[in-house]
C-alpha cells in the first residue's frame, strides 16, 4: 500500500499562509491619475460581453472618497440602471495547511492518524462531523469497525496514494454588480478617487559652463492600490483639493460607512474649521470615455505634457505595476539658463529683556540658533520650460562630479527658481547686535514704558577668486529706524513675518503681550551688495523697539 505523506502539526510556523486564489477583475484599470499627496483617480472600463446577461461584475471593491464613485456606460444602446454593493458567496479553492482540512480533502480515502497518547489509527475516512461547541471527530472505518479520533488529539496523518492538497470552501466576498439595459457595442466601467498611489518627483539638475543647466524630472510611482497592466498614468502637477478626502464613500459597504459617520460627527463638531471649505478638483484632463479599447504598448511611454485649468499633466503610457510594486520612470528634460546667486539670512534674536529671564540650559540653545550665519550658494534657475517646476529633491552636479541635493520648489513658467545648495565657505560673516541708547518713562496711553534703541551691523568678506552679489536680509523686533550701504526696511505684521520663514525656535518659549504687537511688530532689512574678491564691506542698521 502506497501511503503519501502528509505530516501537519496542529501548530504550523513557518508554513505558507492560506491565500484565496485571485480572481481576475472584469474591469481592468485603463487610466489613472495620480496626485502627490496620495490620492488616484481611477478609470476601469471593459467592453459588455454579448452573455453579460444584463450585469458586469466588478469584484475588487474600492474605497473610493465619498462623492467621486461614478459608475457609466457608453456605446450603443447601452443604459446603466443601476450599481449594486454587497457579498456574494463564492467557491474559492485553496491549500489545505491544517491536519483537519487535508482530511476534509481527502474524505474516502485510506488515512493513517498519528495520535497523541495512543496507538496509530489506520482506516477509512468515513465523515467528519461537528456539532455546535463540541469537538469534530474523525470517523474511521476499519476490519468492520468505525473509530471516532477527536481531531485534537492528532499530531499529523498519510493518505494511501495521490493525496489532495487543496480544498475548495465558500467565502463571502465584496462584490459591486451593474446592472445594464441593452448593450450592443457598449462599454462599461466606474471612475472614482482613492487614495493609495502616489508619484514622487525628483530632478537632477547638471550645470553647463554656459550659463545653461540641463534639469532631467522622473517620478518615482507607488502603488499600493490596484494592479496595473498597460494603462496610462497621469501625473499631476499642482494643489488638487477634495473636499471630503477623509470621507469614504458608502458603496465600500459596512465598515466603511461606519467612518463616514464618524467622520460626519467630526465635520460637525468643526463648525469654524476649512474641513468642507475646499472644492472638489475635477479639472484634469484625460478622464474622457472612448468607445475603442485603448492599445497595450511594449514598455511606458511619456505623452506630451499638457495644461489642465490649475494642474499640469505628465501622461506616460502603457504602465504595468502590480500593488505593491514601485517604477522609476524618466518623465522629461530640458535646458534652462541659471546664475549663480549667493544668499544670507540673519537670524532674528529676542529683546535682551526676554533674554535675561532665560534659564542656563535655553541660554545655550538660544547660543545656538544664533550663532554666526553662512552665506549660502544659491543656483537661481528661470524657467523656461513648458511646464511648471514641483516641489521635489533635485540633485545638483558639475561636471559630472555632485555638488549637493536642494529642494526645488513649486515655481511656475517664466518665474525664477532659487535652488539652495551649499555654504559658501569663502564668504566671510559677522553680525553685531548691542544696544545705543534707552528712554524712560514713554506714557502710551494708560502705561509708561521704556524706548529700547538699538544698533547692529553685517560685515561680509570676499575670499573668493571672483567678484560675488550677496542678497542681505536681516529680520528684527521692533520698528527700523535706519538702513545704510543702501539698503531698504519694511515693517511685518504676524503673518507676514512667519510667511515665508519658519518661527525661531525661542519663539514658543514665552507668551508675548498684546503691547508688543500693538507698539513693535518686526521689521526686516535688506541689501544686495557686490564684492571684489578681497572686499570687506559693513551693513548697519538701527532699530527700536517699547518695552514695559
Amino acid at each position: 500500500m502506497k501511503l503519501t505523506a502528509l505530516f501537519v502539526c496542529l501548530v504550523l510556523p513557518g508554513v505558507l499562509s492560506a491565500q484565496a486564489t485571485a480572481t481576475p477583475s472584469s474591469m481592468p484599470v485603463r487610466e489613472l491619475t495620480a496626485f502627490k499627496d496620495g490620492h488616484a483617480f481611477v478609470l476601469r472600463d471593459s467592453a459588455l460581453a454579448a452573455d453579460a446577461g444584463g450585469e458586469v461584475v466588478l469584484d475588487e471593491l474600492p474605497r473610493p472618497v465619498l462623492g467621486t464613485f461614478w459608475p457609466f456606460v457608453t456605446g450603443g444602446d447601452a443604459e446603466l440602471r443601476s450599481a449594486k454593493a454587497g457579498m456574494d458567496e463564492v467557491e474559492v479553492t485553496r491549500p489545505a495547511l491544517t491536519v483537519l482540512e487535508i482530511a476534509r480533502a481527502n474524505v474516502g480515502k485510506l488515512l493513517l492518524l498519528d495520535v497523541r497518547d495512543g496507538d496509530n489509527v489506520r482506516g477509512e475516512l468515513l465523515a467528519i462531523p461537528k456539532r455546535e461547541r463540541v469537538g469534530e471527530v474523525l470517523l474511521l472505518r476499519n476490519n468492520g469497525f468505525v473509530h471516532a479520533v477527536a481531531v485534537d488529539r492528532v499530531r499529523g496523518l498519510s493518505v494511501e496514494g495521490e493525496a489532495v492538497d487543496t480544498i475548495t470552501v465558500k467565502e463571502s466576498r465584496p462584490r459591486i454588480v451593474l446592472h445594464i439595459d441593452g448593450g450592443d457595442g457598449a462599454r462599461v466601467g466606474v471612475v472614482y478617487v482613492q487614495k493609495g498611489f502616489r508619484w514622487i518627483p525628483s530632478y537632477r539638475v547638471d550645470l553647463g559652463d554656459n550659463g545653461k543647466a540641463t534639469v532631467r524630472l522622473q517620478a518615482t510611482l507607488v502603488n499600493d492600490l490596484v494592479d496595473l497592466a498597460g494603462a496610462t498614468v497621469n501625473l499631476v502637477v499642482g494643489v488638487p483639493e477634495f473636499a471630503f478626502a477623509n470621507m469614504v464613500d458608502p458603496i465600500a459597504l459596512q465598515e466603511q460607512t461606519a467612518e463616514v459617520a464618524q467622520a460626519a460627527a467630526r465635520a460637525q463638531s468643526q463648525r469654524f474649521s476649512n474641513f468642507l471649505s475646499n472644492s472638489l478638483t475635477t479639472q484634469v484632463a484625460g478622464y474622457g470615455v472612448t468607445n475603442e479599447a485603448t492599445p497595450t504598448p511594449a514598455g511606458p511611454e511619456i505623452g506630451d505634457a499638457e495644461s489642465a485649468e490649475d494642474l499640469f499633466v505628465f501622461p506616460v503610457h502603457g504602465v504595468t505595476l502590480k500593488k505593491g510594486e514601485r517604477l522609476v520612470v524618466s518623465i522629461t528634460q530640458f535646458e534652462v539658463p541659471y546664475r549663480d546667486a549667493y544668499r544670507l539670512d540673519v537670524p532674528m534674536a529676542p529683546p535682551m529683556q526676554y533674554q535675561q529671564r532665560l534659564n542656563d540650559q535655553r541660554v545655550i540653545e538660544l547660543a545656538r540658533e544664533l550663532a554666526a550665519p553662512k552665506v549660502r550658494h544659491v543656483l537661481r534657475l528661470t524657467n523656461t520650460s513648458a511646464g511648471p517646476f514641483t516641489t521635489a529633491p533635485a540633485l545638483v552636479f558639475s561636471g559630472g562630479r555632485v555638488l549637493a541635493q536642494g529642494h526645488m520648489k513649486y515655481t511656475p513658467r517664466g518665474a525664477a527658481a532659487d535652488l539652495q545648495i551649499n555654504a559658501a565657505i569663502d564668504i566671510g560673516v559677522e553680525v553685531d547686535e548691542r544696544e545705543i541708547g534707552r528712554k524712560e518713562g514713554l506714557q502710551l496711553r494708560d502705561d509708561r514704558y521704556a524706548r529700547i534703541e538699538l544698533g547692529g551691523t553685517v560685515e561680509l568678506r570676499n575670499g573668493k577668486a571672483e567678484a560675488v552679489e550677496v542678497e542681505v536680509t536681516r529680520r528684527v523686533m521692533g520698528r527700523i529706524d535706519e538702513v545704510g550701504v543702501d539698503g531698504e526696511s519694511v515693517q511685518l505684521d504676524l503673518l507676514r513675518a512667519w510667511a515665508d520663514s519658519p518661527r525661531p525656535k525661542w519663539w514658543g518659549w514665552w507668551s508675548w503681550p498684546w503691547w508688543w504687537y500693538q507698539y513693535n511688530g518686526f521689521g526686516e532689512c535688506r541689501w544686495t551688495v557686490a564684492l571684489s574678491p578681497g572686499q570687506q564691506i559693513v551693513l548697519d542698521s538701527k532699530w527700536h523697539y517699547f518695552w514695559r
